[in-house]
Order: C-alpha cells, then sequence, then structure tokens
C-alpha cells in the first residue's frame, strides 16, 4: 500500500473515532440493520475530518492510483458506516474530481458497490460519485450506466436508477428511462424501492414527462403491484395542461426542453460540500 494512501486512512479513522457519539452511535446501531457499526459521527463532522487531513500536504494523494487506493483502503478494510461516508467524501472532494471523473473511477464505484453493500453506502456513492464520470464522459459512461441496469447485482441496478438524482437538467432522460424500464417488474426491494423517487426527480426536472409516465403506468397497470404504482403516482403533479407531451419517456432530451438562456444549474452538493 502506498505511505501516502496509508497515512491519509489511518488519519482519517482517527478522526473519525474521536467525533464519535456513543449515544448516537447506540440509537443508529438499534435502528440500522446489516453488517456495518455506526460510530456516531455526523456527516458534516466526517466532511470536516476529510477535509483537515487532506490539507496535510503529507496526506494529498499526488496522483490516481494514491487517490483510489485511498478510498477503497477507507471502504474496505474494517469497515464502519462512517467510514464508508468518508471514502465518499473524499473521492468527490474538489481538488480530487480530475481522479473521480475519469471512466476509470467507474470501475471502482462498481467494485465498492458490490462489496457487503448497505442502502446507506450505496445510495451515497451512487448520487455523490457516479455523476462525476457521467458529468465528464457521457459518450463512454451511459453506456455502461445501461448496462448496469440490466446486470444480476440488484444493487448495481439500483446505483443506475438512482444516479442522476442531482442532474436536475441535465438528466440523461434516455439513462433513465433505460434504468427504470428495465427494473419495473422486478420485486426486490432495494430495486423496487427506489423506483418512484428517481421518476419524481425526473418529472420534477421535466414537467412534461408526466404524462408519459402517467401512459406507462395506465398500460401496465394490471402486471404493476398496486403500491408501486400508487407510489409512482403520488410523485406526479395534478394533470395539466403541461401534460402534453406525446413523446415516449427519454426521447426528447432534458438538454433540449431546457430553453432557457441562463446557465443550467449546478448539481446539488456532494458531501464535500455540506460544510
Amino acid at each position: 500500500m502506498s505511505t501516502v494512501a496509508q497515512a491519509l486512512a489511518h488519519a482519517v479513522r482517527s478522526g473519525l473515532e474521536t467525533h464519535g457519539d456513543k449515544a448516537r452511535a447506540a440509537r443508529l446501531n438499534r435502528r440500522r440493520r446489516g453488517p456495518l457499526t455506526a460510530l456516531g459521527v455526523t456527516v458534516p463532522d466526517i466532511v470536516r475530518v476529510v477535509a483537515l487531513t487532506t490539507s496535510d500536504p503529507r496526506q494529498q494523494p499526488r496522483d490516481a492510483d494514491t487517490w483510489a487506493e485511498a478510498v477503497r483502503t477507507l471502504w474496505t478494510d474494517e469497515p464502519t458506516l462512517e467510514s464508508r461516508y468518508a471514502a465518499v467524501a473524499l473521492a468527490c472532494r474538489p481538488r480530487y474530481r480530475d481522479f473521480a471523473g475519469t471512466p476509470r473511477s467507474t470501475g471502482l464505484y462498481r467494485d465498492l458497490i458490490d462489496d457487503h453493500p448497505t442502502i446507506d453506502t450505496v445510495d451515497a456513492l451512487a448520487t455523490c460519485c457516479l455523476p462525476l464520470p457521467l458529468e465528464a464522459s457521457p459518450e463512454t459512461e451511459v453506456p455502461v450506466l445501461k448496462s448496469w441496469a440490466v446486470v444480476g447485482s440488484p444493487w448495481l441496478r439500483r446505483a443506475a436508477i438512482i444516479c442522476q438524482e442531482r442532474r436536475g437538467v441535465r438528466t440523461d432522460g434516455a439513462l433513465l428511462k433505460a434504468a427504470v424500464v428495465a427494473n419495473l417488474f422486478d420485486r426486490r426491494p432495494m430495486i423496487r424501492d427506489c423506483l418512484p423517487h428517481a421518476i419524481g426527480v425526473y418529472v420534477d426536472a421535466l414537467p412534461s414527462a408526466a404524462s408519459c409516465v402517467r401512459r406507462t403506468l395506465d398500460s401496465w397497470r394490471d402486471e404493476l403491484p398496486r403500491s408501486l404504482t400508487e407510489a409512482i403516482e403520488a410523485t406526479l403533479p395534478p394533470c395539466s395542461s403541461i401534460d402534453s407531451d406525446p413523446a415516449p419517456l427519454g426521447e426528447s432530451s432534458l438538454h433540449a426542453e431546457n430553453t432557457s438562456t441562463d446557465p443550467a444549474p449546478e448539481p446539488r452538493a456532494t458531501p464535500d460540500e455540506r460544510e
């Protein structure tokens, strides 16, 4: 292991232990299910620990390999809930965006998602890290994420569905359509439970898509679980004149729909920015 990556991971773990709250940890561990123990550190404190640690030149990754090794070490070696959040915060720090946004990093994220996944940690990685290579290299990453939507791993499928939740008007409608439609009939809870929110976020960004979603639900109503249909319908705006787009979901790009001359808004803050 790189000396820098080892020192960085050790320092972050020490900082997390220092900020741990035993009472909060006890509450989290009673409420949560899964193999990861919580230390009781809040997300803002996790972000501050990572920021402080990487401010030391002796603990700053200078190349993509060292950065990836440090992220992987925090995620996989004796993991806690907070060490995995720290791995996400490290991956998304602005100074490492050149490493985090490459197609090569997508392979790292795939490995981490499949390593003893939990909903909390997979969702953090999918919504904070995966948008970076998708934004930087859509020509290579869109096909990759479409392939994730149909693989055997339900966690990779979940990641493909929710990875655009922070992209707003930058959402790739065709990618979202492919991920959602491929999984509408999957009854596994980690997939079924994320579909309504993913569709709701898309409709928020492109309200005219609501009519297409309603038509799709109507055509498949007999096959889909009633609870899923109702959950998706609850995310849609009331029927109005805005529901007039006849194009199937995904055929009209959100980029084309955004005709404003104002610059597109930035994606929502990633964990490293919640200070």
